[in-house]
């Protein structure tokens, strides 16, 4: 179907401390394939922002406006962005097939 050669990290939002300093969720790390272009995508609220990147990952995963996502590129840049916008792709009986994350 689609080659997954790419790899992203994604870190849980963590609770807050009794100083509000966010704390280290549990991390993850995934088969993907990112796309690195730039778009219009509609963020939570509805708003149009542009999107620097889309991530397949496989399956159904849970990924929440907290998460962070963190890859290398090809030529070796890091990347630490969160989630715009999250979409399941589903086949034509509705089982989920890939989940889309816009970055």
């Amino acid at each position: 179907m689609i080659p997954l050669k790419q790899t992203v990290a994604i870190h849980r939002g963590g609770t807050l401390d009794d100083w509000g300093v966010p704390s280290d969720g549990v991390s993850t790390t995934l088969s993907c394939r990112i796309d690195e272009k730039t778009q219009l995508v509609k963020d939570a609220n509805g708003k149009e922002v542009v999107s620097s990147a889309v991530i397949l990952l496989k399956g159904q995963v849970a990924v929440t406006f907290a998460d962070r996502l963190e890859w290398t590129d090809e030529t070796g840049n890091q990347y630490c962005r969160t989630p715009l916008a999250v979409a399941m792709i589903r086949d034509f009986g509705g089982k989920p097939i890939f989940t889309k994350v816009a970055v």
